[in-house]
């Protein structure tokens, strides 16, 4: 029998994996190489993780040094439980937790004239099956817009999709669009999958279904 949640280490540091009420398995392992990735951006940066879950590449910044990480998700379980590891990893001083839907929140920072070092955003599947491409690639272009506007010049965003209806190809495109559409100039830096714990099936196209870049903006 479960009480609670339970503890999972990753790269040394410790997070909290909810089995019986989170999502799916509780922790994705297949991002984990991509937050210690991203936690090489995060050195003295004010950081915006989006669609935060339970913290993964919030408390890996904070642990790099980032100067402050402002965390958001719209599910208070999950909120709670990356408040729950920032305290652990004895970061929780540098992490503010916030409960909002992203698209919102994003467009509202903006508007406030809030910037951050490095943005992330890593969205849950916008394209479940094929028949939301067209509606999920628009998702994907506006959530890369309005985390683009966000981005201090000389700065950082990371933008995920975990859709494997949504190739690299169009995921790329409509990265590109969304950086065009917030009129800014841009530089890919990486383009990675999921860990090689996650390894592709040659005949199975959906296990490559992780995609994930990062950009720095002028």
């Amino acid at each position: 029998a479960l009480d609670g949640p339970i503890k999972v280490i990753e790269h040394d540091a410790t997070f909290f994996a909810e089995l019986q009420e989170g999502q799916k398995t509780g922790w994705f392992f297949d991002q984990r190489d991509n937050r210690t990735l991203a936690a090489r951006f995060a050195k003295d940066a004010d950081v915006l993780d989006c669609y935060s879950f339970a913290g993964g590449f919030t408390v890996q910044s904070a642990l790099a040094g980032a100067k402050s990480v402002t965390t958001v998700d719209r599910s208070q379980t999950a909120l709670d439980l990356a408040a729950k590891a920032a305290e652990e990893n004895g970061v929780a001083d540098k992490c503010t937790f916030v409960k909002a839907e992203v698209f919102n929140h994003l467009a509202k920072l903006a508007n406030d004239g809030e910037s951050f070092d490095l943005v992330i955003v890593d969205p849950p599947a916008f394209v479940k099956s094929k028949k939301d491409i067209q509606q999920g690639s628009k998702g994907y272009r506006k959530l890369a817009r309005l985390a683009a506007k966000l981005v201090k010049p000389g700065g950082y965003l990371v933008v995920a999709s975990c859709s494997h209806h949504m190739d690299i190809d169009n995921f790329a495109d409509q990265t590109r669009k969304g950086l065009l559409d917030a009129t800014r100039k841009s530089r890919l830096l990486f383009t990675r999958g999921a860990g090689p714990d996650h390894p592709v099936h040659p005949f199975l196209p959906e296990s490559e279904y992780l995609k994930l870049q990062l950009y720095t903006l002028d």
